[in-house]
C-alpha cells in the first residue's frame, strides 16, 4: 500500500513539474498564464517589456479567450478598467471584438478603454452555466499605443496549456490511492 501511494505521489509530482513547464507562453516579450479552479479562468499577463513588433506597445485593448466549452453567462475583472469591458460572443480581429460569433456562448471577447501594459496583470474570467473545459484556452490579444489611435504589431492567437488548481491533484492523488487500496483489497479477496 504505501509503495502504491509513493508511486501515485511520484506520478502526481511529475504532472504538475511537466504542466508547470508547459502552462506559460512568450510572444513579443509579453508572457500569459492562464491557471483555472472550478469555474474561473485566470490568465497572468506579464507584459512591462514587449519586444518584436509589439515593441512600441503601451496598452491592452482587447482579450478574446475561446476553445473552452459553453456557459450561460460570463464575468470579468482585471485592471484598471478591465471591470467594465463590455464581453461579446464574437472572434478578435484587426478590427476588434467584431468577427464572426463562436456559435453560441463559446467565445468570450472583451474590450473597452485602454489598459497600460504591466507585469502582473491578472483577468479572471468566471463562467456560469454550460460546460467549461480550461485544459487549452486559446487566446488572442490585440495591443495598441496609449492614443488608442494605433493598433501595434501582431494579433496574437495561441492555444495555452492552462496549469489546474492545487485541489485538481489532490483529487486525482486520492482517486489513484483509492485505486490502489481496491487493487490491495482485489487481491486480498482473491487468495
Amino acid at each position: 500500500m504505501k509503495r502504491a501511494l509513493s508511486i501515485c505521489a511520484l506520478a502526481v509530482a511529475s504532472l504538475g513539474a511537466s504542466s508547470a513547464a508547459n502552462a506559460q507562453v512568450t510572444f513579443q516579450g509579453v508572457t500569459f498564464t492562464p491557471s483555472w479552479s472550478g469555474n474561473v479562468l485566470t490568465l497572468e499577463i506579464d507584459a512591462a517589456n514587449p519586444t518584436g513588433d509589439w515593441s512600441t506597445a503601451e496598452a491592452l485593448g482587447a482579450l478574446h479567450i475561446k476553445s473552452i466549452g459553453s456557459w450561460d453567462s460570463v464575468v470579468m475583472s482585471g485592471p484598471g478598467s478591465a471591470g467594465s469591458w463590455t464581453i461579446v460572443n464574437n472572434e478578435l480581429n484587426a478590427n476588434g471584438c467584431v468577427g464572426g460569433g463562436g456559435g453560441g456562448n463559446q467565445s468570450a471577447c472583451a474590450s473597452g478603454s485602454l489598459i497600460p501594459l504591466t507585469d502582473d496583470m491578472v483577468f479572471q474570467f468566471t463562467f456560469t452555466g454550460g460546460s467549461q473545459d480550461f485544459s487549452m484556452p486559446h487566446i488572442k490579444v490585440q495591443m495598441f499605443e496609449m492614443d488608442g489611435e494605433r493598433k501595434v504589431g501582431s494579433l496574437m492567437s495561441l492555444d495555452i496549456p492552462a496549469i489546474p488548481e492545487p485541489s485538481t491533484y489532490a483529487m486525482l492523488l486520492g482517486g489513484l490511492g483509492l485505486l490502489a487500496v481496491a487493487r490491495r483489497n482485489a487481491k486480498k479477496n482473491a487468495a
